[in-house]
């Protein structure tokens, strides 16, 4: 199966007022997205998730900068085009459904404007043909009286319909590659349950690949053909997700697994991972993990560690990936 993305040894850098030292917020990264699949990228936030695709999608704030690396996309590097070329291909062949659509959609403009004007830009409809293809699009996301919603502002839907209007945005140009970052982020189950069966339903229409970045387990078992795991800049263990959630392999996504609810005997405290991801300008000099490792030795806490395959592509960095049968907190 051929790869619609391949990000290889990426490298991304901020810059922070009165400080020297550029804070290292990605750090060779490498990561493949086959045609017609989904793949999850998880982590805490912090982890280098967002800055991950903003650095694809040629987003990145002023102050973020793209140290070295490759964005492989249809023969093209990414990371090499001007920003004249992106945004040829930005919202035709690579879209992006981002965290909270209020923020990112406009307030002072319609939503159906909105979403035509990708229509007008990449395909040259004109303003009748873009209005009748929004409306279609707006039906098929679910939006209910999408010819009056056309004309709504943003404040006048609610969170549900936002989303879907966002989701609808993404996909009206039918892209080889959507980049969906915390798309149910805010939103209660029934809806994050609905918008996630209509992500399905457009991908097994239109073909589309999928990065599915998001802190919710629940949603990477539901949506994902295979899981990345990143924690502080770097990308800890891939797998698929049959995998990942069977025999994980890296502490860290071991503590992950372990933070999930479950029936547990009343009185009985849920586990978490000790401590807190650390500061950008001062990792750990071994394994990044090591300071928050139930597990950690001498050899974790000065050594940096390789990502290993441990076979069938399961991918793993850590000097001990579990072999013991030990799991954090003792839970199994």
């Amino acid at each position: 199966m051929s790869n619609i993305l391949e990000i290889k040894d990426l490298c991304v850098s901020f810059a922070s007022d009165g400080v020297k030292e550029r804070a290292m917020a990605v750090s060779n990264v490498s990561l493949a997205i086959p045609e017609g699949r989904t793949v999850g990228l998880v982590g805490e936030s912090g982890c280098g998730k967002s800055v991950t695709s903003l650095s694809v999608m040629g987003l990145l704030a002023n102050n973020g900068r793209v140290e070295s690396g490759e964005a492989l996309f249809g023969g093209q590097d990414l990371l090499r085009l001007s920003d004249r070329e992106m945004r040829r291909i930005r919202g035709n062949r690579i879209s992006m459904i981002f965290q909270e659509p209020m923020t990112s959609l406009n307030p002072v403009i319609t939503v159906g404007r909105q979403v035509s004007e990708a229509l007008r830009l990449h395909s040259g409809m004109d303003a009748r043909s873009a209005r009748a293809r929004t409306i279609e699009i707006f039906e098929k996301v679910g939006i209910p009286e999408a010819e009056r919603r056309f004309g709504s502002y943003p404040h006048q839907l609610s969170g549900g319909l936002r989303q879907r209007v966002m989701i609808g945005m993404a996909m009206v140009m039918r892209p080889a590659l959507l980049i969906a970052d915390e798309p149910t982020t805010a939103l209660d189950v029934s809806i994050e349950a609905q918008i996630l069966r209509l992500m399905r339903d457009l991908q097994r229409e239109t073909g589309t690949s999928i990065l599915l970045i998001t802190h919710n387990l629940g949603v990477v078992a539901e949506m994902c053909d295979e899981v990345y795991v990143m924690y502080a800049g770097e990308v800890v263990e891939r797998a698929d997700v049959a995998t990942l959630f069977d025999a994980c392999a890296h502490p860290y996504t071991r503590g992950l697994m372990a933070s999930l609810p479950r029936m547990t005997p009343k009185g009985q405290r849920l586990y978490n991972i000790r401590g807190t991801v650390p500061n950008l300008r001062a990792m750990p000099s071994g394994c990044r993990f090591s300071p928050r490792c139930e597990f950690a030795t001498e050899k974790c806490r000065g050594e940096k560690p390789e990502l290993n395959d441990l076979g069938g592509g399961h991918l793993c960095r850590c000097f001990y990936p579990k072999d013991d049968g030990r799991s954090p907190g003792g839970i199994d």
